[in-house]
């Protein structure tokens, strides 16, 4: 039962995030949780707890390994408060709409509408379609992997898709990080310093929620502009 002031025992809280208390210790022992609210010889545990393990259960759905997950949780303060994890929680959520599934090979074949060869399955790993996270299976999205069987489809040398998945990769993460800075310089670390005034975590949160979709937006539209230029006009490019 929960105590007076809504804190929850190890098991409680194991029960609401829908992990096993060994799994809650796990994490704690790798000092991704902050230590227990002591009352005599007993722990509870709050709020922070939980959203902090509820993010764990959330970078997992959506493919994390654990080494992963320590990565993120390590770049938050232990001693952050709900809404300051809340905001976190915003930033770190992964950017594709649906989790990624796990499959053996007779079922991601199943899924493909398809036989792979071995050449198929590495292809479609190099160019970050699908994930292995062991030797008998694979993890991808339904999207990603409807996408990567259409690319086996197309009557290109595999050396060109490679090479221009390489391309998208290196400008993608240069992208990323120049979005992710303007966006720490501009939004994240004002707010941290008290700056954005009227401004609380949770509405935060719903912007950062909201600029995702508008920002997949705005790069499908330059580089639609972007292409017709280098098309129409190459020798600028």
């Amino acid at each position: 039962m929960k105590d007076e002031e809504g804190l929850l025992t190890i098991d409680e809280l194991a029960a609401a995030t829908g992990m096993t208390v060994r799994t809650v210790r796990f994490y704690a022992a790798k000092g991704l949780l902050p230590g227990p609210i002591r009352k005599g010889r007993v722990g509870y545990y709050g709020s922070a707890h939980r959203l902090r393990l509820d993010l764990v259960r959330e970078l997992q759905d959506h493919g994390y390994a654990l080494a992963g997950i320590e990565r993120h949780l390590s770049r938050i303060p232990i001693d952050a408060a709900g809404d300051e994890l809340a905001v976190y929680r915003a930033r770190l959520m992964p950017w594709e709409p649906e989790p990624a599934e796990e499959f053996d090979r007779a079922e991601l074949e199943r899924r493909a509408g398809l036989p792979l060869s071995d050449d198929d399955l590495d292809f479609l790993i190099e160019i970050g379609i699908l994930a292995e996270p062991t030797p008998d299976h694979f993890r991808a999205t339904a999207s990603m992997l409807a996408f990567g069987v259409e690319l086996l489809a197309v009557p290109v040398p595999r050396e060109t898709l490679r090479e221009s998945a390489a391309v998208i990769e290196q400008h993608a993460t240069a992208m990323a990080a120049g979005l992710t800075d303007v966006f720490r310089r501009g939004v994240w670390e004002p707010f941290r310093r008290g700056e954005l005034t009227g401004t609380d975590a949770e509405q935060l949160a719903s912007v950062m929620a909201r600029l995702r979709p508008l920002t997949v937006q705005g790069l499908v539209a330059a580089f639609e502009r972007a292409a017709d230029r280098a098309v129409r006009h190459p020798e600028e490019e």
